[in-house]
């Protein structure tokens, strides 16, 4: 099996993954599954007894991993803690960005509103998924720069925050 660590979702977490005719085998911390490709970066395996489909999507050193429309990323561990991503957004806490190009679909938080960290943002389609993007620090929103409906990129911050110490 090759093995690999990662950084999900702000944890690192052991992963291997092993080639297995023409499905993959997968360990990802104690829980293991087999992928079926399905063609378009998309793989069906069962989880808890039922049929799920795995989006996984690679933009420069992050692999975005839709589960049922809950999305994980997954970074390569850097000497400096997390190798970045897109734009190396990953390491800001005080801005959040979309995982991939999309559409944003529901804005959850308005100017001045408190938020937790790891409190639901903002969801951008993307790939015909929701994907649910997440604060990263405690705050207050600082801004809100785009609305239901506009187009984003990774390089601009969907939401501003002034961060709490």
């Amino acid at each position: 099996m090759n093995k690999q660590e990662f950084i999900i979702n702000d944890e690192k977490v052991e992963s291997a993954l092993e080639k297995n005719g023409d499905n993959f085998k997968v360990k990802i911390g104690e829980n293991e599954f087999v992928l079926q490709p399905m063609g378009n970066n998309l793989y069906a395996t069962y989880l808890n007894g039922k049929k799920s489909v795995v989006a996984v999507v690679k933009n420069r050193d992050v692999y975005y991993i839709d589960v049922d429309s809950v999305l994980l990323e997954a970074h390569e561990p850097s000497a400096e803690g997390f190798a970045g991503g897109a734009g190396d957004q990953t390491a800001v806490k005080d801005k959040i960005f979309a995982p991939m190009p999309g559409k944003i679909v529901k804005i959850m938080v308005a100017v001045g509103d408190e938020v937790e960290v790891k409190q639901p943002m903002v969801i951008v389609e993307a790939m015909k998924m929701e994907n649910q993007v997440n604060a990263r620090a405690k705050g207050k929103v600082r801004a809100v720069n785009f609305a239901v409906g506009d187009q984003v990129d990774t390089e601009t911050p969907i939401i501003e925050l002034e961060i709490e110490e």
